[in-house]
């Protein structure tokens, strides 16, 4: 599953090795994305997100530092909205050095790249994999889901709806066959406590 989403981040990886322009680098970046049910956990985003880096870096393709969670290439998806500096939940951007420090670079909505500062952020998260909450609104060539290995609330078909949608092209799906399957019948219950408050 790894060796996959190196291959998927590949040509933004030699877009980053060329010195692409940060245009460029966005628009390789959001060909491919690795998308999870969970946060947290080894099939989670955080684990994933640990897992590719490590990888990544013993491949010399990353440099990773010690003090530091920035990096070169290292992409990041804002969690919070900062209109101040028009940057919203959901907006995805990419650290480099274009001669000025680490930068992070993101296409803003009216087509021009804009370069942040990284201390000038709002909360932000690494991502190399993401939610597939997260995800919505958002489309990418190729995506590709990984589903945990036990069951959990989380894997209802609304979800595995919404990372087929993810895609405008191609789907990878990493799951067992029984968990998958009982995702695909499992609706996602929405409990207010509404109707226990008017019972009681």
């Amino acid at each position: 599953m790894l060796s996959d989403a190196q291959t998927g981040y590949a040509r933004y990886l030699q877009c980053l090795r060329d010195n692409d322009s940060p245009e460029a680098i966005l628009a390789a970046f959001g060909e491919f994305q690795l998308l999870s049910a969970l946060r947290e956990g080894p099939y989670g985003v955080s684990g994933l997100n640990e897992q590719l880096e490590r990888v990544l870096a013993r491949q010399r393709r990353i440099t990773l530092l010690k003090h530091s969670r920035w990096y070169e290439g290292r992409p990041v998806m804002i969690s919070r909205n900062d209109s101040a500096l028009g940057l919203f939940n959901g907006d995805i951007g990419v650290a480099l050095d274009r001669g000025q420090g680490l930068r992070v670079w993101f296409m803003m909505p009216d087509g021009t790249v804009k370069s942040f500062q990284p201390s000038r952020l709002p909360e932000h998260d690494t991502a190399w994999a993401m939610t597939v909450h997260k995800s919505q609104g958002s489309e990418f060539d190729h995506a590709a889901l990984i589903l945990p290995a036990q069951p959990t609330p989380l894997l209802t078909r609304e979800l595995v709806y919404t990372a087929i949608t993810r895609a405008r092209q191609r789907l990878s799906l990493y799951a067992d066959e029984t968990l998958l399957a009982q995702a695909i019948v499992a609706r996602t219950e929405r409990r207010s406590g509404l109707a226990e408050f008017f019972a009681g």
